[in-house]
């Protein structure tokens, strides 16, 4: 048995050529898909050059907004000294915008004001969820339609050898292309077969 991790919803919605994406993106509609899906998710979008980017929640409540003082534009960034470091600023002076101690810092002043570390670093982050994993199992659960056995099988092919049965007529029940072999099924708790 091994695991495997699902994908988030924000790996599906920023994944080029995704369902979604395409949904966001490449349709005459998409402002309107954008719209409500901030709605019913929570987060924004983000334009990065032609295409539309989902910012989650999570990374919304870790990042920072300032606006430009003469334009009013609002520029979104999670990472302060990176920021700085493109805009000619220090992310000290940048703190001191976002705590409230300065109006404005070379054409910018901050959206709203909140609790920012004195010195460069950010304020209590928002952890996002863990993404989810399944057990993906190699067990398959054969029963046996005239006597009603269970047969929980780890290897096919083995089991196949050991009670001289055909593995590739196994392995096609097993994946669903054949319904029985030999008057075995893929056990299914919710059939009727085991009641009657």
């Amino acid at each position: 048995m091994h695991y495997r991790e699902l994908k988030t919803l924000e790996q599906i919605v920023n994944t080029r050529g995704s369902r979604l994406w395409m949904k966001m993106n490449d349709n005459s509609k998409a402002a309107k898909q954008r719209h409500m899906f901030v709605e019913a998710h929570g987060g924004f979008f983000k334009q990065d050059g032609r295409y539309w980017i989902w910012v989650c929640p999570e990374d919304e409540q870790n990042g920072y907004w300032l606006k430009r003082v003469d334009t009013g534009e609002k520029t979104f960034f999670s990472n302060m000294s990176e920021f700085a470091a493109s805009q000619g600023m220090t992310a000290v002076k940048i703190c001191e915008l976002l705590n409230g101690k300065r109006k404005t810092y070379k054409g910018w002043t901050a959206v709203e004001i909140r609790e920012v570390k004195e010195t460069e670093g950010s304020h209590v982050k928002v952890k996002k969820k863990a993404p989810e994993k399944i057990a993906i199992t190699k067990q398959v659960v054969f029963q046996d339609r005239t006597t009603k056995q269970l047969y929980i099988v780890d290897n096919i092919s083995k089991f196949a050898k050991e009670n001289n049965l055909d593995s590739h007529a196994l392995y096609k029940v097993a994946r669903g292309k054949n319904k029985s072999y030999k008057n075995l099924v893929v056990y299914n708790p919710l059939d009727n077969i085991g009641n009657s």
